[in-house]
């Protein structure tokens, strides 16, 4: 069972601001760096998880692939034994220099007409040998349609909830091993019987999903 956490709203303190600052200065200034590939295509990703079987993927338009910048991606839907639907993104940047960032779910889901209606985030236990992460959990809504939403930032190994988290590791990790790849990995579903319900089933499913990641994200 996830383990549920109220987001404060608090403003975030200077300091984050400032390494943010720093980051990007960084960044600009050290422009070249490595561009790490994935391990194998995101395209292969498995069509079988779990319970779930993979019934299609969609295709982003170039112009969105223009904006993203995005080096790899799988955008897919599974269904399981009771014929519920999920969405699974996981979309890859092997740098992120010149400009180049990981677009929040927080942007592109109101910017797609969907407001959020709660934020929270929970922790997830995973199997042996992964130790639980913590991701963001989102209820969202388009006119009469409700989903929810959990997605977290992924890195060399690690998961990271919050954006201003993720990109300080993203600094920290081009300061030491010149690295900035990443990832976002967001799976989503419309609301099936109550929220609590169908973020029970979203947690088994990156339960089962997770130890795959390895296969293909590099560490």
């Amino acid at each position: 069972m996830a383990r549920k956490e109220r987001v404060s709203p608090t403003v975030r303190v200077a300091v984050s601001g400032t390494l943010l600052v720093g980051a990007l200065l960084f960044l600009h200034l050290r422009s070249t760096g490595e561009a790490v590939p994935v391990r194998k295509s995101l395209g292969a990703f498995p069509t079988a998880i779990g319970d779930w079987q993979g019934r299609g993927a969609t295709f982003l338009e170039d112009e969105i692939l223009n904006i993203l910048k995005v080096k790899d991606y799988v955008m897919r839907r599974y269904v399981d034994s009771a014929g519920r639907s999920l969405w699974l993104y996981i979309a890859y940047w092997d740098s992120q220099r010149k400009g180049v960032q990981i677009h929040s779910p927080k942007n592109c889901l109101p910017g797609s007409g969907w407001e959020p209606l709660e934020a929270s985030k929970i922790t997830i236990p995973l199997p042996p040998p992964y130790s639980p992460i913590t991701v963001n959990q989102y209820l969202i809504q388009k006119d009469r349609n409700l989903q929810l939403v959990l997605y977290w930032y992924h890195s060399q190994g690690r998961a990271t909830a919050g954006e201003v988290a993720a990109r300080i590791e993203m600094v920290k990790s081009a300061i030491a091993r010149n690295r900035t790849d990443g990832a976002l990995i967001r799976v989503s579903s419309p609301i099936y019987d109550s929220v609590p319900a169908t973020s029970e089933r979203l947690v088994k499913f990156i339960q089962a999903m997770y130890p795959v990641l390895g296969q293909f994200l590099p560490d």
